[in-house]
C-alpha cells in the first residue's frame, strides 16, 4: 500500500451541511500484540472511539490510517467503513515497533463527507 495524501473534497454540498457531519473527537485506547512470544513483527491492533455524530443523513464514518502523520494508506472516500450506529472500531493487522496515525471522517446519505477529525496516533508496541 503507498501514501496518500490527505485532499478534502470538493462537491456540491454547502459547507453548513458538512458541518453538521464533522466528527467531534477521535481517541485511541487499547493496544496489544497478536499473541505471545511471536516476535517483534506479530500483529497488532488498536481500538478508535469517537463521539457519535447527530444528524439524520449520517450514513456512516470512515477511518484513515497510516505511519506518517497526515499521510493515509486509504484514499479519500475509501477509508474503513464503519456502520452510523457504531462509534469504536479495532483496527487489525499493524506492525509492533510503528507509530501509527488515525483519523475519521463521517459521510452522508448522500456520499457527502466530512473533512478529517483531529489526528491520533499510537506507537504500536
Amino acid at each position: 500500500m503507498s501514501n496518500v495524501t490527505r485532499k478534502v473534497r470538493s462537491g456540491s454540498a454547502s459547507a453548513a451541511h458538512l458541518s453538521i457531519v464533522i466528527l467531534m473527537s477521535l481517541s485511541l485506547f487499547g493496544c496489544g500484540s497478536g499473541g505471545g512470544g511471536e516476535g517483534v513483527d506479530a500483529p497488532a491492533a488498536a481500538t478508535l472511539a469517537w463521539d457519535a455524530v447527530q444528524a439524520t443523513a449520517l450514513s456512516g464514518y470512515r477511518i484513515y490510517y497510516g505511519t506518517s502523520p497526515g499521510l493515509y494508506f486509504q484514499s479519500r472516500g475509501n477509508g474503513l467503513t464503519i456502520s452510523s450506529n457504531v462509534t469504536t472500531h479495532m483496527v487489525t493487522g499493524l506492525r509492533s515497533g510503528t507509530t501509527y496515525y488515525f483519523a475519521a471522517t463521517a459521510f452522508d446519505t448522500s456520499g457527502n463527507e466530512s473533512a478529517y477529525s483531529a489526528e491520533v496516533s499510537k506507537a504500536i508496541p
